[in-house]
């Protein structure tokens, strides 16, 4: 069966080229279970995926005295794997019909092949950390796994709670997403051992700001395109209606002039209406939350390049903010 094409992002970093196609194949070897509706639906996901988290164990591996090798490989693949299985998974509880554009597997197959398709990639992903066979490693990915299972339990008991702290939603998506950004970072460095003690602590901040960064502008994009994806008629507002309150809603909510309507519109939980998902969105507009959260993004973007800026290398260096760059304007 034929392994996927690189995605075109990877155009502009040649030196990408053979090692993520390699991750690629890794991949594409480590999951085939055997059960044609379970691979017709892992590789429907797959075929989607931009390889960003296994990008950066790569990139992050040129640190090490051997960038690039079989362990770098094997180690963002798995990534990549458990990435995926978190996705089929969130798709389960958040019962979102979409993914990365396309139907999700749970809407396109059913809840129990999502189950049993997020479950064995899974195993996929420790397969390979076996053949990584690097103990470091195993920590990562356990402490990763407990950070992203404490951040999905954090998100469920806070949802439809309008009392949160911007804080505490900080905590819950260093979980969701920047665990994974983190985990990547630090699989490049651990895949020839890296004993630099400075190096050990700017690498997971990167890879936790990158991600804190990579959600919060996903945040803002979300919201901005609420009102065009309600005159197309496409599916809006699933956040809003599980009760999952992101930046925009947080900020919006310290407004007092709009607090009392805003309130009474959430409450409504999964029974909100289009025209109500529309005049929450006219709400968060007319409050300074959108600006808070662009002069947020600024901020969190100025530490990321001064976190960049003290990597060893020039070339890495180059190629970290390249890619941050493409990462945060979503030129992909």
């Amino acid at each position: 069966m034929a392994t996927p094409s690189l995605p075109t992002i990877w155009d502009s970093f040649p030196e990408l080229n053979e090692p993520l196609q390699a991750v690629l194949t890794k991949m594409s070897n480590s999951w085939r279970i055997g059960f044609s509706e379970i691979d017709n639906a892992i590789r429907s996901q797959l075929n989607a995926g931009k390889l960003v988290r296994p990008a950066l164990t790569l990139l992050f591996s040129e640190l090490t005295a051997q960038p690039y090798n079989k362990k770098a490989i094997a180690l963002g693949a798995s990534v990549e794997l458990l990435h995926l299985a978190t996705l089929i998974h969130d798709d389960i509880i958040d019962e979102s019909k979409l993914r990365r554009g396309f139907e999700s597997i749970q809407s396109q197959f059913g809840k129990d092949t999502a189950v049993y398709a997020g479950d064995y990639l899974l195993t996929g992903m420790f397969s390979l950390l076996s053949e990584a066979d690097d103990t470091g490693a195993d920590k990562l990915a356990l402490s990763a796994l407990q950070d992203i299972l404490f951040g999905e339990l954090s998100q469920k008991q806070n949802r439809y709670q309008t009392n949160i702290t911007f804080q505490s939603y900080i905590s819950q998506i260093s979980g969701k997403t920047a665990a994974l950004f983190k985990l990547s970072v630090m699989f490049g460095i651990s895949s020839d051992s890296v004993d630099d003690p400075n190096l050990k602590q700017i690498v997971p901040q990167i890879g936790e700001t990158l991600g804190i960064v990579f959600q919060l502008l996903d945040d803002y994009l979300d919201f901005e395109v609420l009102s065009k994806n309600l005159a197309l008629g496409k599916p809006i507002g699933q956040d809003i209606k599980n009760g999952i309150y992101t930046a925009p809603i947080l900020f919006a909510l310290e407004d007092s002039t709009i607090h009392n309507e805003l309130i009474s519109l959430l409450q409504l939980r999964d029974d909100i209406s289009d025209t109500e998902l529309k005049r929450v969105h006219t709400l968060v507009d007319s409050s300074a939350a959108m600006s808070r959260l662009n002069s947020l993004l600024v901020k969190y973007n100025e530490e990321l390049n001064l976190l960049i800026d003290q990597l060893p290398q020039q070339n890495i260096k180059t190629q970290i903010e390249q890619l941050s760059d493409i990462l945060l304007n979503r030129q992909y």
